[in-house]
Formats: structure tokens, sequence, C-alpha cells
């Protein structure tokens, strides 16, 4: 499970830079490498085109490429192609230019990057699938969370919202919890956002469907909540006397990832006897990878008798509000 975590962590990483360090090449010439990890919720989805030889890896000129997205997107009923303009980013302290959409993407639909490359005429392409409307329905809302139990109680979820609900078109899950709270420093005037983190569960979503395959699930024991507050260390090593903090929604985050992502980082990361492997691809007439992730949450209001403990029984100045 921990092997797993760090590879998709280091998914985060690599794709957040758009690396283009792969072993798959042409010997004939270059090799048109695409990098892009779809998702629904961003403003703007950025999509790296790059071509590498055995010598090096750098950018096409924008006169050589034609780059476009097809797909379905908000307000529209139909297919749309569009162009892509192109913009540069600091990543790592050196510029690198990216294409990218503003449009709004929808859940559970299918997108395809296509490149066209001048000199020869090639058109490179790939395709995913967005990940569908998921909910999380346990635990439910109705009487806010309690972490007294030392029981252990499952955490579900379903997709929703298409055809074939409730399966999830994604190959991994991984869900953390989240206490927020608001912090006043003394002397100062404007609190600020901080949270403590839990993590309670992650795996391959084949894996977390349960035998009846209606839903995905973990589990937690809510009593560690109150071991990990013990145990905090910027709340043990903040708060000095006069500190104020006023608690917020638990919330519970499920990060999903698309099953091209998943596959990918298993096949670059997986023991083999094979002296030479080749790296996981799912780019046509190219190599790299084009996938999916979103992320789901859903807030609970912390029961009257865990807000009063968290009060009265921690030094770290938490204020205790009936109404809550």
């Amino acid at each position: 499970m921990k092997k797993i975590l760090l590879i998709l962590a280091l998914a985060v990483v690599i794709l957040a830079s758009c690396s283009t360090k792969v072993d798959l090449y042409t010997y004939d010439g270059d090799s048109t490498i695409i990098y892009s990890v779809l998702e629904v919720n961003a403003d703007t989805n950025y999509i790296s085109v790059t071509k590498s030889s055995l010598e090096h890896d750098y950018y096409y000129e924008p006169e050589d490429i034609e780059v476009s997205f097809a797909g379905c997107f908000e307000g529209e009923s139909d297919i749309d192609t569009i162009s892509l303009p192109t913009i540069e980013k600091i990543i790592d302290g050196q510029p690198k230019n990216f294409y990218y959409t503003t449009k709004k993407l929808l859940k559970n639909q299918e997108y395809e990057i296509l490149v066209l490359r001048k000199a020869d005429s090639v058109l490179v392409t790939s395709k995913t699938k967005t990940i569908c409307d998921i909910s999380i329905i346990k635990p439910t809302s109705l009487f806010g969370i309690n972490f007294q139990s030392n029981n252990v109680n499952p955490i579900q979820w379903v997709g929703i919202n298409h055809e074939d609900a409730p399966y999830i078109n994604a190959g991994f899950f991984s869900l953390t919890g989240y206490f927020h709270y608001k912090e006043l420093m003394p002397g100062a005037t404007d609190t600020v956002d901080r949270y403590m983190q839990w993590t309670i569960g992650a795996g391959q979503a084949s894996q977390m469907q349960n035998a009846s395959y209606h839903f995905y699930y973990t589990y937690y024991t809510p009593s560690r909540f109150f071991v990990l507050l013990e145990n905090d260390e910027y709340l043990k090593n903040n708060s000095p006397y006069g500190v104020q903090r006023w608690l917020e929604p638990f919330e519970f985050r499920l990060d999903v990832y698309g099953k091209e992502l998943f596959e990918y980082f298993v096949a670059n990361n997986s023991p083999s006897v094979i002296p030479e492997i080749p790296n996981y691809s799912n780019v046509d007439n190219g190599i790299g990878l084009v996938s999916s992730r979103t992320t789901v949450s859903k807030f609970y209001v912390i029961e009257q008798i865990c807000r009063k403990r968290i009060t009265y029984n921690y030094p770290y100045g938490f204020y205790y509000d009936p109404n809550l």
C-alpha cells in the first residue's frame, strides 16, 4: 500500500512538471510525447507536447505542429474540436510551454488530444475519459460525525448520474480526513485557516469494490482522531496563552485517479526479469500519458460531545460553540 501511495505521489510531482524523461524512443527520428491529466474541477487544463530523440528532448516550434482538443464541453450539446493556444509556465525554475484550454470539461465524457506534425503529416492522438460523478454515501451527515467510538466504521462511495452507476471509471482511490479550524494568534488581527490531516485509506479501485459491486469502501476507527489531535506537532508547539481557535466542519476528501494514470505508474515501477520493459503509453503514433483525476469532498459537523472534548481536554485554545 505504501509503495502504491509513493507511486501516485510521484505521479503528481512528475505530471505537475510535465517531465519528458521516458525510455521509449524511435530510432529513425523524433518521438512526439504527450502528457496531460484532465480534471473536470479545474479552471484550466494543461497539455504538454514535446519531442525526444536519443540525444535530447525539446519543444516543437509553434509552426511545426497543430494541437487540437476534442470533446463535449459545458453548455454545448455536440462534440466540438478546438485549437489550443500556448502559455509559458515556470516549472522548477525553467520556462516550459504548455497547450491549454479554459473550456469547462464534463464528468464521464471522452476527450481526445490531436497533434498534427506538419513536417511528415503524422497525426498523434490520445483519448481518455473523465471521472464520473461520485457521491460519498457513508458516513451520513444527518447527525454529524462522532469520534468517540473505538469500533471500525466504513466509509462508502458510489458513482452516480451515468449509465454505469454505481461503477466508477477509476484506477485508484485515496481517502483523507481533514480537521479544519480557524486560528487567531495573540496580537494578530486576522484569522488563519488551518487543518490537521488524517490519512485513512488508499488502494486499487477493483480491490476497494464490495462483493456485490454496489459501492466502494474503506474503513476508519473514529477514536483515532483524538490520538492524532493529541500528537499533532503544530498544535503542540504553537498554542501560546491567548491563542483562539474555532472548529470548522470535518472533511472526508476522496482523490480519484484514472485507470491510465494508475496503470502507467504500475508499469513503470513493477519489478521484472526482463532487463528493458517498455513504459506504459496510451498515445497513438507517439508516447506519453493522457488520463484524468478528480477530488470529491463531503463535510460533516462535529457532534457536540466531541466538540466539548476538543475544547476542554486539550490546551489548544479551541472555543466551544453549542450552536454550531
